[in-house]
């Protein structure tokens, strides 16, 4: 992940902590606020709670991924919070957890907004490269 898309700084997590809002399921909480960039950034925090520093860079790791594969609106800043459960969860379960936040905050893309892409190449190919809208 980008420098560019990750928040840094204790002011601008505090911010999204006080002013934000909230969703959560039982492996992560994300905690959101809209910011006035042309990109959305991300924060990962891990408890001490959850593993020793290995485990808690691995969870950090996954999320970074799991983000970084999903489509998103920019303008936004969200900060994942790992509950406890999370180090016993699979890659998959935890991926499965953050897209499901990303699209209940309205952050991410949905499966009905993403665009056809097969249906915007036949379209290409058929009109000879050019569009017919």
């Amino acid at each position: 992940m980008q420098q560019s898309h990750r928040i840094s700084g204790d002011k601008r997590h505090s911010q999204i902590h006080r002013e934000g809002s909230s969703a959560a399921n039982r492996l992560l909480v994300i905690r959101f606020l809209a910011n006035n960039l042309d990109h959305s950034r991300f924060a990962f925090v891990v408890s001490k709670r959850v593993g020793n520093a290995v485990a808690r860079n691995r969870i950090k790791r996954r999320l970074r991924e799991s983000v970084r594969g999903c489509d998103v609106h920019s303008g936004w800043d969200a900060v994942f919070i790992a509950r406890r459960g999370v180090q016993n969860a699979t890659f998959h379960d935890l991926n499965r957890a953050a897209l499901n936040l990303l699209r209940r905050s309205r952050i991410a893309v949905s499966e009905g907004q993403r665009p056809n892409v097969a249906a915007v190449d036949s379209e290409v190919s058929n009109s000879g490269g050019e569009s017919t809208k």
